[in-house]
């Protein structure tokens, strides 16, 4: 049976039958659902007063009145909302942030309804919204050596405390690759939190990109446990990460990019400010770190619209002033 606004003529039924009728017996002469009665019959009647039809209906009309009625967002309001979605949060994590940082109620429909008026009055904030579309990366080397790591161990060896996310210190390990595939960032997520650290790797060299891990996890070697990457060239000389981080190191099965799908959604999240074909070599050490740390004060819905820094290095910065209010 699918639900319907109670009608006025139905609330009269109500006002009468509920002096000498149980809630069941409302539902069934009205052909209505008994919880549909229950919700109405609790809502429209105070403690100790009788159903009354004409109020009901009046207050029915009132709330149907103020939900037609759109919210309006006054001048630093939206100020706020524009300097949030520049940073790349989405509506949603704008709204979790207000509401939890700045006692501020709204509802992501209005921040979606406010992009599509800037949008169609000639803003660009729409441009900084997720595009919801799978990258193609273009892959190096050829496909006979993926999978043919030396010394690897594969995912499906890989302890069950991995999968269960009981502990911090679990990480996936890839690299974005730049335009003509002559320059490449490394990725390196942490699994509970979702803390990202972001390196330029200056080739594509094993040796390099052991270094670089090493050198990024190094500060945090107490919380490393395992690493999981894919198959590339770049990870051969995983036996010298792990021994210089004390960490185990696992391979997902070649093609398989889901197994790591944490670093894949993260990637895509770097791709709104690098898109594809930039040429990693003219973005400096600077920008990407700030990247790095606009990535890791984002509130995650996966998180409770908490942030990565908070929950893997206890450091929370706002986004917005402390005046917002």
């Amino acid at each position: 049976m699918s639900y319907t606004q109670l009608t006025q003529d139905e609330r009269y039924h109500i006002q009468y039958l509920s002096r000498h009728h149980s809630i069941s017996e409302i539902a069934k002469r009205l052909n209505r659902h008994k919880s549909t009665i229950s919700r109405e019959i609790k809502r429209h009647c105070p403690q100790g007063q009788q159903y009354s039809a004409e109020k009901a209906q009046q207050q029915s009309r009132l709330t149907k009145q103020r939900k037609r009625k759109p919210y309006k967002l006054h001048s630093q309001l939206i100020q706020h909302i524009a300097t949030l979605i520049r940073r790349k949060l989405s509506p949603e994590q704008v709204c979790a942030y207000l509401h939890k940082h700045h006692q501020i109620t709204l509802h992501h429909s209005t921040v979606y309804n406010y992009l599509r008026d800037d949008k169609s009055n000639g803003g660009t904030l729409w441009q900084h919204l997720r595009i919801c579309s799978k990258s193609y990366r273009k892959r190096y080397g050829s496909t006979w050596s993926r999978g043919k790591v030396p010394d690897r161990t594969g995912i499906e060896n890989r302890p069950a405390i991995v999968d269960e996310k009981s502990r911090i210190g679990d990480w996936e390990a890839d690299t974005i690759v730049g335009k003509d595939q002559k320059s490449a960032l490394l990725t390196l997520v942490e699994r509970v939190t979702r803390y990202t650290i972001i390196c330029k790797l200056k080739n594509f060299k094993a040796q390099d990109t052991a270094n670089a891990v090493i050198r990024a996890l190094r500060a945090h070697k107490d919380r490393v446990h395992t690493i999981t990457m894919d198959n590339g060239k770049e990870f051969y000389r995983h036996t010298r990460i792990a021994k210089a981080l004390g960490a185990e190191t696992y391979f997902c099965r070649p093609y398989r990019s889901w197994e790591k799908a944490l670093n894949e959604n993260t990637n895509g999240l770097i791709r709104q400010y690098f898109p594809k074909q930039t040429d990693f070599r003219n973005i400096s050490e600077r920008e990407i770190r700030r990247v790095q740390d606009e990535l890791n004060h984002r509130p995650r819905k996966t998180l409770g619209y908490e942030t990565p820094s908070v929950l893997f290095l206890n450091l929370f910065q706002p986004l917005l002033p402390e005046c917002c209010t």
